[in-house]
């Protein structure tokens, strides 16, 4: 093979580079590290093959790295589509403490080159950040790196779990072969199939791992996966931890570039490579049903005898929480959509979506159920259906968002009174009334996402300025204190059953919503989202900051009742009156402008908030080209 002028210069550039980085050794294949031994891959149904490499020559090595060389490198030696995988790593990983995207498949044998292509591809079509094969590898090393860091351990476990979505599988196997990447003498890794985000980290504190992964897009659409991430030292990872991921896996991922140039090994169909499948999930449900057992009171080994409980766990990950209702004596013949199933039948489990809480009520009605549970797709949040009795009648009602704060914190206010409740941003006027006057609480109203309110709640109980016993946003995402501030849907439901016995044994009946019928609560509310015209992130945050202008300025202007709520911490918050706000701010995942409103009726919100919101959104030009409107409109 005859190099031109340009490629023997670059190739004196790699060699230059592999001299330096001495931490590669090529072998006869050519693979730059070291594979452990009597490894596998381990299929779903816990089967296990042994893997091999292909033997490669030095020739192919240099080959494949030169070979049209010249159509791959800008003026600057870095190809672009080096530059277009480091771009997309870097946008996984801004979102906050999640990593989530939009999953594109690329082929896995070939050139890196063959990445870039399929990112750029899927980035035309919805402009959501593309999660691959590849990406997953090179954040499975990085994840890998921080553990060792991390731990004292000289042969730290890391656990891989996802939900159900079909795609799981194969962001497992490249995760899990970027941690092996590391050290695979030193990394074991341990394959745990079908999990929960809250299982996942219980698997941390209890011992059985240094570190873990879920696989999982949460309610987010089918096409849709991500990587939550936990280390028993640190907890769940931070947006700052996740920052640090970023610059390790992208540092990865040039490295590997530069000196393999290939796709990684890969395992095909619903292999996983580890070093074990492993069960630990029955371990997790011990600890709940221990937990309701405590909260009940009770030294039965039946406690939930007597009531009957519909669980609609969506066909996601939540449905092993059936069993352990049934094995504490709850009548749950009637729960529905308990088996996994990726192509989620009845729509992605979100506790918050009309159909899925519809589908619960009419169950309910049906069985005349003491409760309904809803979880998400990854069980880490939850939503609830009660009874409202009037007379000899009975019908069913939601119990999530302020209702659900309000219940959980009027526990708390009999068990820690004057404690502190942090909840995201989009709270109600009236909860927030209902906490402080009737509950005597300290309710701290913080940023939107889990993540936020949890580390605020850890910072105020570990500095003493406040004891939060509760971090939980309107969503259904809830930690407390006494769970190690552990996201878990579960046990959220854990506390709700148990307040629901009490209350059951102590007044012959138990009315949940009577606890909280001192709750002002409005009767119009509405989330209004809006699209940016070419769905990149850059011009959602240049339109809402344009928005935020328009809307302080006319904040100050006396036609106007609005009053800039100046506590606020997140977006742009607005007092109408009469109890009523709207407040706009940015999505935490997806390229849109979220507005919300509470307002005594539909025409209140439409005259104070909608109609003079479209006005001035309109008169803007910037605005009214950039961000589609419509949605607003047809409200």
């Amino acid at each position: 093979m005859k190099l031109s002028p340009c490629r023997l210069g670059l190739l004196a550039v790699v060699i230059a580079q592999l001299a330096t980085n001495s931490v590669y050794c090529f072998s006869a294949s050519n693979v730059p590290f070291k594979s452990s031994s009597g490894q596998g891959k381990s299929d779903d149904d816990g089967g296990s093959t042994s893997t091999t490499s292909k033997q490669e020559g030095g020739d192919s090595f240099i080959f494949r790295h030169f070979n049209n060389v010249a159509t791959d490198i800008d003026d600057n030696l870095c190809p672009p589509s080096l530059k277009t995988i480091l771009k997309n790593i870097r946008q996984l990983t801004h979102q906050g403490s999640d990593i989530r995207g939009s999953v594109v498949d690329h082929p896995r044998v070939g050139r890196l080159s063959r990445v870039s292509k399929a990112i750029d591809e899927q980035q035309l079509n919805d402009g959501i950040p593309a999660l691959t094969p590849f990406a997953a590898f090179c954040l499975g090393h990085a994840f890998g790196q921080m553990v060792l860091q991390q731990t004292d351990s000289d042969n730290p476990t890391i656990a891989v779990g996802r939900d159900p979505r079909p795609h799981g599988s194969m962001l497992c196997d490249a995760f899990a072969r970027g941690i092996q990447s590391v050290d695979g003498d030193r990394i074991r890794v341990v394959y745990t199939g079908v999990a929960t985000t809250p299982s996942m980290y219980h698997f941390c504190r209890a011992g059985l791992c240094d570190g873990a992964v879920m696989v999982t897009a949460s309610h987010l659409p089918i096409d849709r996966n991500g990587f939550k991430l936990f280390t028993r030292s640190q907890g769940g990872f931070t947006k700052h931890h996740v920052q640090q991921m970023n610059q390790l896996a992208a540092d990865f991922a040039q490295r590997w570039h530069d000196v393999q140039g290939m796709l990684p090994p890969t395992s095909g169909g619903e292999g996983v490579f580890c070093n074990e499948w492993v069960d630990f999930l029955p371990l997790y449900a011990s600890s709940l049903q221990a937990a309701i057992c405590k909260e009940v009171q009770t030294t039965s080994t039946k406690p939930l005898e007597g009531l009957k409980i519909v669980l609609n766990s969506g066909n996601g990950s939540g449905g092993f929480f059936n069993r352990v209702l049934a094995g504490l004596g709850a009548d749950v013949s009637a729960s529905m959509h308990v088996e996994p199933n990726g192509d989620f039948p009845a729509g992605i489990p979100n506790p918050e979506k009309k159909e899925m809480i519809a589908d619960t009520v009419a169950i309910c009605e049906d069985v005349g159920a003491d409760l309904g549970i809803l979880l998400d797709t990854d069980a880490d949040r939850s939503g609830f259906i009660v009874p409202v009795r009037d007379g000899d009648k009975t019908s069913y009602e939601p119990l999530n968002r302020n209702r659900l704060i309000a219940l959980l914190s009027v526990i708390f206010s009999r068990t820690s009174p004057g404690c502190a409740v942090v909840t995201d941003s989009v709270t109600s006027e009236g909860l927030a009334q209902f906490l402080e006057d009737d509950l005597g609480l300290q309710h701290v109203r913080y940023l939107k996402g889990y993540a936020n309110v949890i580390g605020k709640a850890q910072e105020l109980t570990e500095s003493g300025k406040a004891n939060a016993e509760m971090a939980i946003e309107t969503s259904g995402h809830c930690a407390m204190k006494e769970n190690g501030y552990l996201d878990d849907g579960t046990y959220t439901a854990v506390k709700v059953i148990g307040l629901l016995a009490r209350e059951k044994m102590t007044n012959n009946g138990a009315d949940l919503l009577g606890l909280i019928a001192a709750m002002k609560e409005m009767p119009e509310e509405a989330e209004i989202r809006m699209n940016v015209s070419d769905g990149s992130l850059e011009t959602m945050a240049g339109v809402f900051e344009l928005a935020r202008t328009s809307i302080e300025t006319s904040c100050q202007a006396e036609s106007m009742s609005w009053t800039l709520d100046t506590d606020n911490l997140e977006g742009i918050r607005v007092r109408t009156g009469n109890g009523g706000f709207f407040m706009l701010r940015k999505s935490l995942h997806d390229p849109l402008i979220s507005l919300q409103i509470e307002a005594e009726n539909r025409e209140e919100a439409r005259e104070n908030v909608a109609s003079p919101l479209l006005k001035l959104f309109q008169e803007n030009e910037s605005i009214s080209n950039l961000m589609e409107t419509q949605n607003l409109q047809d409200y």
